[in-house]
């Protein structure tokens, strides 16, 4: 399975079992014959259904057809298919997500056809080579309801299922906010240095933003673009405003320096203990305000 937030569709390969009666199908076995036949998908009717978020047609690998005496037939294929689904980012990157799979009856059978899962056979693989990168997968859930497939046309059954994924954060944190932070923390330097040494000032100053900059365009490649802020577009907006504030203080103080020594070294004490906890306070209610 892999996921791609750019155009929000996901690759799923699993397997698709189905399950009927039909009793023009039972037969007695004959002498040395099993209680099973096995039948191509012309030799037979079988129940045809679709993923109605597909984006692609689904690739079949491999499958069985196969009927027992009283009439159950069972079909399996191993499929691959990519669908589309709605992914909800504002809290990127801690968020979770619910990846989902439409399954109704092909148009010609929508009103033969009653659809419902099987618990038992639902589920995600646990194999080490499953899981999406950088997700955790987890419980697959399943709803049954009135599917709409054509103009005017209502499957009676439209089984939805859901898969629950979780994003590492773990990647982010040490890839872009550490770092956003230590830029940060570098841009408060300019606090110990004297207010008349104005350029040294605007050297770190001026330096950082434009390590910021091409910061952002670096990871830019690995961020979902979306319509709307997520939780990393207001932390990178807040360490942005907190560096152009850092710049704003150093010319302040330095005017003043010029006019008023002492005041401008009082500004400079007061801004020293300020700005740090008011970074720490300002990201922690962006926090707040993303992730709940």
């Amino acid at each position: 399975m892999s996921l791609d937030e750019v155009h929000h569709t996901y690759i799923c390969a699993g397997y698709l079992t189905e399950t009927w009666n039909d009793p023009r199908q039972s037969f007695t076995p004959r002498p040395g014959e099993g209680a099973v036949r096995y039948y191509q998908k012309t030799d037979v009717w079988f129940p045809l259904v679709q993923f109605d978020n597909s984006t692609e047609p689904r690739t079949v690998a491999a499958f069985t057809l196969a009927g027992s005496a009283d009439g159950t037939l069972r079909y399996t294929e191993k499929f691959s298919v990519k669908l589309s689904t709605n992914l909800f980012l504002r809290s990127f990157p801690f968020d979770e997500q619910e990846l989902e799979v439409y399954v109704h009856p092909f148009t010609e059978q929508t009103r033969q056809l009653v659809i419902t899962a099987d618990p038992e056979s639902t589920g995600a693989s646990h194999a080490s080579y499953t899981p999406l990168p950088l997700w955790t997968t987890g419980p697959v859930t399943f709803r049954s309801i009135a599917g709409e497939v054509g103009e005017g046309d209502r499957a009676p059954s439209h089984v939805v299922f859901g898969i629950h994924v979780k994003r590492h954060s773990e990647y982010y944190v040490f890839r872009i906010f550490l770092p956003l932070f230590l830029m940060v923390s570098i841009s408060w330097g300019v606090l110990w240095i004297p207010p008349s040494d104005l350029n040294s000032q605007l050297l770190i100053s001026v330096t950082t933003v434009l390590t910021l900059v091409a910061f952002s365009v670096a990871v830019s490649n690995v961020l979902p673009p979306v319509p709307y802020l997520t939780f990393y577009d207001s932390f990178f907006l807040v360490s942005f405003f907190f560096i152009m504030l850092t710049i704003g203080e150093a010319i302040m103080v330095h005017l003043m320096h010029g006019r008023n020594r002492a005041q401008a070294l009082k500004v400079r004490s007061l801004t020293r203990r300020l700005f740090p906890p008011a970074f720490i306070f300002t990201a922690l209610l962006m926090a707040v305000i993303f992730l709940h």
